[in-house]
């Protein structure tokens, strides 16, 4: 095993990323000392836009954490719906086999202790 090829994928993989951080940094700076408007202005609108950017992401955040509570809603009650199924038709069959007092042979379909009929013994 080598060790060595990890250590390599790995670099590389978060090179993007870096990259992109870095880019994205330098950019912004730039931005703001290119920027048309005084500091105070831009401020102002930078800190509107990051509450706006928050309170969209609390929305999407809640309307996620509603969906999934819903969702976990159904599944609860269909669960326990087919719980309840389950045990009524085990239920019912419990009660059929009392009722009944025989038990079905699975190769033949005949209850045990049933008379084979031939065709002559069959009444027309």
């Amino acid at each position: 095993m080598n060790d060595n090829s990890y250590s390599n994928d790995n670099k590389s993989s978060l090179a993007p990323i870096v990259g992109f951080a870095l880019g994205a940094v330098v950019g912004g700076a730039l931005a703001l000392l290119l920027a048309p408007a005084s500091g105070a202005h831009t401020r102002r609108r930078l800190g509107e836009a990051a509450r706006q950017m928050g309170r969209d992401a609390g929305q999407t955040m809640g309307d996620a954490r509603q969906t999934i509570e819903d969702a976990h809603e159904r599944v609860t009650n269909a669960a326990a719906g087919l719980g309840s199924d389950v045990k009524s038709a085990i239920e019912a069959g419990r009660e059929a086999f009392r009722h009944d007092g025989k038990s079905i042979d699975p190769v033949t379909g005949r209850r045990a202790n049933e008379p084979v009929l031939t065709p002559s013994m069959r009444t027309p």
